[in-house]
């Protein structure tokens, strides 16, 4: 089967040491877990749902989207992670925007009429790690993230799967397996890559009963 994993930093690999790519990041690791599945990265640093980053336009994630769910299809699965990009403090930055970004991806990704004669994939959204509380005590090191942002980045999981529960498709929290580095208090290290591919890894186990489905 063809997974479609679509995110940010996180999802790219950034790593907090020296902002280059974990060989190791949660997509790889993974793979290795589902050899016999095919893993589709398309992780993109800065990347938002909704938001306009004036310099950078392409990281608009939502208008990217159908792109890049026409290349790759057929497609039995979309995982998502995104939301912490837009608690930039250039942004709106709110949990119920970011919800309400999810909520636009699943109105296209559920949209019939874009997979011809495939079948829609299922979907699983995944609610980022938070930004840690260390951030406002030891301040940001990209100088993009505030006091709000940690605050809102606590709401996240919990307005998301609102979204998730009313379309009717699966959620994982990822701050239940894996937390950011204290090194930029927003991404992850390789230990934490490797938890979270664990936690992805046993939820789709579970779902295993859905890809049956006609």
């Amino acid at each position: 089967m063809r997974y479609l994993c679509i995110g940010d930093s996180n999802t790219w690999g950034y790593n907090p040491e020296d902002g280059l790519r974990h060989k190791n990041r949660w997509t790889k690791v993974l793979a290795d877990k589902m050899p016999e599945h095919q893993i589709i990265e398309e992780g993109l640093n800065g990347r938002t749902i909704l938001s306009d980053d004036p310099f950078m336009p392409e990281r608009k994630g939502i208008s990217g989207l159908k792109m890049m769910l026409m290349t790759h299809k057929p497609v039995d699965c979309v995982i998502i992670m995104l939301g912490t990009n837009e608690l930039k403090k250039s942004f709106v930055g709110t949990a119920e925007y970011i919800a309400g970004g999810i909520e636009e991806f699943l109105k296209i990704i559920l949209d019939e009429a874009l997979w011809d004669r495939f079948k829609v994939p299922e979907v699983l959204v995944v609610s980022p790690t938070l930004i840690r509380d260390e951030l406002i005590t030891n301040g940001d090191v990209f100088g993009e993230f505030d006091e709000k942002s940690v605050i809102e980045s606590k709401k996240m999981a919990d307005e998301i799967k609102k979204v998730c529960d009313r379309y009717n498709v699966e959620f994982l929290n990822a701050s239940d397996y894996a937390e950011a580095s204290l090194l930029d208090n927003i991404h992850m290290n390789g230990e934490n890559h490797i938890r979270l591919a664990e936690g992805i890894y046993g939820k789709l186990q579970t779902m295993e009963p859905l890809f049956a489905r006609g």
